[in-house]
Formats: C-alpha cells, structure tokens, sequence
C-alpha cells in the first residue's frame, strides 16, 4: 500500500500499534517486515472502522454494492476510490482505501444528498480493486447494447380471415387512419420512460381507429397509394430504443462529470 497519501499522524499511530502488538519500541520497529494485511488491521484500528478483506467479498455483500452502484460508473469510483455497500436511513455505509481524503466526503454528500451522515468501512487497494473488477464485470454485462443484436422479425404472413356470414371476404390490410399513419406500439428498454410524442400518436391511433381496422389488422404492413414502402412497426421500435440506449449514454456521462 501506498502510505505516502496516509497522513503523518494516522501512520505514525498504525505503526505504533503494531510495536504494541509486536511487544517492542515504536523506534525499534522494521516497518519493512509490515505486511499489507498487517498494516491494514492496525489503520483500521487506529481510525475506529471495520475492515473488508478479499475473503469478504461474499455474493451477498456484491449485490448490496450493485444496488447503489447501478447508476454509477466503474470509472469514478475507482477515481475516488470508494463503493456504496448500504443505505440505513441518512446514513451511508462506504467501503474505501482512503477514508481520510475529504474529497471523497464531498463527492459522496453530493451524490447522495439524501444521506447526511457517512460511515466508512476501511478496504486495502488490492480488496477494493477485486471489488472494482466485479463491478466492472457487472456493468458491462448490464450494458451490453441491445441495438447491436437487433435481429429485425420476418413480416407476417396474411392471415385467413374467415368470411363474413354475408360471404364478404374481410380486408387483410389495415385502413389508415384520417391523419394517414397507423397506430404501433412502442418497445421501450427496461426502465426507460415511454416518449410523450409515442403516447400522444398512440392515444390518437386508438381514437380514431375504425372497427374495421380492429378487426383485420393481422395482414402485412399498409404501403401508401405509390408503392413506397412505409416504416414497420419493428422498424419504429428499434429506432426508439437505439434513441433511448443513446439518452441512458447521456445520462450516465452527466452523472459521471457530476462526480
């Protein structure tokens, strides 16, 4: 561990500690013959926290991190070196390498602004980065982009409308409606909200559909009176969502350059 970013005090009292603990002078001590896992039990102790160690890092305590972790970025916490284990009322339980910086008091409070109160948990670099690394793994399986695998879906064939008792066949197309669109619905990703231009053309799709269009609208896609081929619904839908992937980007950049 880098002991240079530890102030003087708190690593003059760790080693001293560990003299205690070793029965000699704090003089006396080698502080070379000082493992990791050592130093680290004696900086917990000094500073009064509870201490992570790889061995920690149970299934359980990852998914209470992942909670809290789903709309940050990997990147800034390993840049400030912290990870939000758990949420107790106002306050904060954070695992980190270096609870003393007062920036990462500061980024923390902003984020979470409605936590008043932060409780640190002491991690070693090494513990922390195993930590980061699964979260990593978490993001990007979490990201993978669902445009990229975009398989668009075979048109449907036209369905056999029986006929009538009149003996009239019904219409295998869809009529269109008095604004000359057809109503679709939209395929949102998970936990992105329903543009208000889709739910305004949809409400009006539904207001204006006639009942013939309800009852044959099974057959293939409408095509306009010159033959041009029209936009399907699945084309509709994976525009939006390559819209949406493109608005979570955004988003997630916006928070990071908040941090």
């Amino acid at each position: 561990m880098n002991t240079a970013e530890i102030p003087n005090q708190t690593l003059n009292e760790a080693y001293h500690a560990i003299a205690e603990r070793r029965e000699v002078k704090p003089a006396a001590l080698d502080r070379q013959t000082v493992d990791e896992a050592e130093f680290m039990a004696a900086l917990a102790y000094v500073l009064g926290v509870p201490l992570v160690e790889p061995a920690d890092l149970t299934g359980a305590l990852l998914v209470e991190c992942g909670k809290l972790t789903a709309e940050l970025e990997t990147a800034a916490l390993m840049e400030y070196k912290f990870v939000p284990l758990a949420r107790r009322g106002e306050t904060l339980v954070v695992i980190s390498s270096c609870p003393w910086d007062p920036i990462t008091t500061e980024v923390l409070l902003g984020y979470f602004q409605q936590c008043s109160q932060l409780k640190f948990v002491l991690a070693s670099p090494h513990c922390l980065q195993a930590l980061f690394n699964h979260l990593q793994k978490a993001e990007a399986k979490n990201h993978e982009p669902a445009a990229a695998g975009y398989v668009p879906k075979p048109l449907l064939a036209k369905a056999t409308i029986p006929q009538s008792p009149s003996g009239a066949a019904a219409s295998a197309v869809p009529e269109e409606t008095p604004t000359g669109q057809h109503p679709s619905s939209v395929v949102m990703p998970p936990g992105t909200s329903r543009p208000v231009a889709a739910k305004i053309a949809a409400s009006k799709g539904a207001a204006t559909t006639t009942p013939a269009t309800v009852a044959t609208g099974i057959g293939s896609p409408a095509q306009p009176a010159g033959g041009a081929p029209m936009l399907t619904p699945e084309d509709i839908g994976h525009l939006i969502n390559v819209l949406a992937l493109e608005i979570q980007r955004l988003l997630q950049q916006k928070t990071r350059q908040s941090l």
